[in-house]
C-alpha cells in the first residue's frame, strides 16, 4: 500500500498504477512519515495518526505542523513558527515537549524579516548519527541540536531549505528553492547542481537514495520553462556527475516527493504552468523501470509526500 499526501488531503493506493482512494479530508498534507506500524501526517488541519494508512484521526498537538520524523523511540514535529517538538504517547493522549528553543537563536530576527508570513517554518527534520537533530528552515538555512542549544549547521546553503537527507557516510544533502547542496562535515556546504549546461533547473523539493544512487528532481526555468527534470548520480560521488532525464508527463510537472515501492522508485509530482506552480491540479506518479521513467496513477492534486 502507498499512502499519498497531496494538496487536497490523504489518499491510498494498493499499487502505483491503481486508482487512488481518499482517506482523509485535511487540506494540504505537508509530510507523511511511518511511525512503527502506524503513520503520522503533518497537515494544514493539524497532526493526524493512522494505524493502517486508511483510518486517520487527529491528534491534540500543534496547530501548524509542517514536518514530522518518526524514529524507534520518539517522534519529532517541526512547526510553522520555528519550533521543534518531541512527541510521546501519554496516558491522556500525546505529550509535546520543545527540543531546545530554536526560535531564540540570534538569527531568528533575520528569519522572520525574510519570511512572507513573518514566521519561518521548520520545513524538514533529520537525525544525524553523530551530530544530533537537524532542522531545515524556510527561510533560514540548516540548524542542529546536540542536547544543549541550537547552532547553525554549516555555511553556504541556500536559505530556502525544503528537504534534508542524511546519507550512509554521514554526509547530508539539502534540497532547496535554489539548488541541491551537500556537506560532508557540517561545516561547509557546496552546491551540486553547477554543471548542467543543457537546462536551467534549480528548484528542488526532495531527494532520495535508492540502490546506491541519489535521485532528485528540479523544476526548469528559463528558455525551456516550465518542465521537470529528474537527476541521479552515485550517492557517494562528490562531483555529482549526474544523469538527467525529462519527466514523462505530457503536461509540465516535476517530482516533489519520493518512495520505494516493492523495490522500485516512485515519485509524486506537481503540475507547473506558465503562471507558476499549480498545486491543486491533478498530477501523476512516476515510476522507475530499468533505465526509464513511466507514468503511474493520477492523483487529484500535487503529491507532497509518499509513504509505503
Amino acid at each position: 500500500m502507498l499512502v499519498c499526501g497531496t494538496h487536497r488531503g490523504l489518499y491510498r493506493l494498493d499499487g502505483p498504477h491503481d486508482d487512488p482512494t481518499r482517506t482523509a479530508e485535511c487540506g494540504r498534507v505537508h509530510e507523511v512519515a511511518p511511525s512503527g506500524d502506524a503513520r503520522l501526517a503533518a497537515t494544514a488541519d493539524g497532526l493526524f495518526r493512522s494505524p493502517d494508512g486508511e483510518n486517520w484521526r487527529p491528534l491534540d498537538g500543534p496547530d501548524d505542523p509542517v514536518s514530522v520524523l518518526a524514529g524507534p523511540e520518539t517522534v519529532l514535529v517541526g512547526t510553522g513558527d520555528a519550533d521543534v517538538l518531541r512527541a510521546r504517547p501519554a496516558t491522556d493522549g500525546w505529550r509535546f515537549d520543545p527540543v531546545g528553543d530554536l526560535g531564540a537563536h540570534p538569527h531568528s530576527d533575520r528569519w522572520r524579516d525574510r519570511a512572507p508570513s513573518g514566521a519561518p517554518s521548520v520545513r524538514t527534520l533529520a537525525v544525524h548519527p553523530d551530530d544530533g537533530v537537524l532542522a531545515g528552515l524556510e527561510p533560514g538555512g540548516v540548524y542542529v541540536f546536540a542536547g544543549d542549544f541550537w547552532r547553525r549547521y554549516g555555511e553556504g546553503v541556500h536559505d530556502d531549505v525544503h528537504d534534508l537527507r542524511v546519507l550512509g557516510d554521514g554526509s547530508v544533502v539539502a534540497a532547496t528553492g535554489n539548488g541541491l547542496y551537500r556537506t560532508d562535515d557540517g561545516d561547509r556546504w557546496y552546491r551540486l547542481d553547477t554543471d548542467f549546461r543543457d537546462f536551467w533547473a534549480n528548484y528542488f523539493r526532495e531527494s532520495v537514495v535508492h540502490d546506491g544512487r541519489l535521485y532528485a528532481s528540479a523544476n526548469r526555468w528559463g528558455p525551456e520553462a516550465p518542465a521537470g527534470v529528474t537527476l541521479s548520480a552515485a550517492a557517494g560521488d562528490p562531483a555529482f556527475d549526474a544523469v538527467a532525464d525529462p519527466l514523462p508527463a505530457a503536461d509540465p510537472a516535476f517530482a516533489i516527493s519520493w518512495a520505494v515501492v516493492d523495490g522500485a522508485l516512485v515519485g509524486g509530482t506537481m503540475r507547473v504552468d506558465e503562471d507558476g506552480f499549480a498545486p491543486e491540479a491533478s498530477a501523476p506518479l512516476i515510476r522507475r523501470e530499468g533505465d526509464e521513467w513511466i507514468l503511474g496513477a493520477e492523483l487529484p492534486a500535487g503529491v507532497t509526500s509518499l509513504s509505503t
